[in-house]
């Protein structure tokens, strides 16, 4: 029998503890801050979500059979201007257009939302080939 009596931690017991609560306080801190992050950009996005749904319901609205090229312009939403990018390209179907819009912040920022989606050539225009 040991003359020594158990009755508390040993400093490296301590110090792991510390440890590894440091570990999760980090841990907790990084993934609090990431959700604050996504919620503030949230508003953000869902406007320019708006504006790309926009662009491609007046490209579809408008009808015709676009060539294909690069726009840019702007669109004022929630009380800001947003500046968009439309692409139309040939697709794999010789019948279908592709449409891309980009939505930016800024002029020359990253894009914060994309969508594409796909214009049929109106009957007119096939009877014409």
């Amino acid at each position: 029998m040991s003359g020594r009596p158990q009755g508390g931690f040993t400093l490296l017991e301590v110090m792991a503890a510390l440890a590894v609560v440091a570990f999760a306080v980090a841990a907790l801190w990084r993934g609090l801050a990431q959700g604050t992050a996504l919620t503030q950009a949230l508003p953000e996005r869902t406007a320019a979500r708006w504006v790309a749904q926009n662009r491609l319901a007046l490209r579809e609205a408008a009808g015709g059979w676009p060539s294909t090229r690069t726009a840019n312009g702007t669109e004022q939403i929630d009380g800001r201007v947003w500046y968009w990018r439309e692409i139309i390209e040939q697709s794999e179907e010789a019948l279908l257009r592709r449409v891309t819009v980009e939505v930016r912040a800024a002029a020359d920022g990253a894009p914060l939302f994309a969508l594409s989606g796909y214009l049929a050539r109106p009957h007119s225009a096939q009877d014409e080939d």
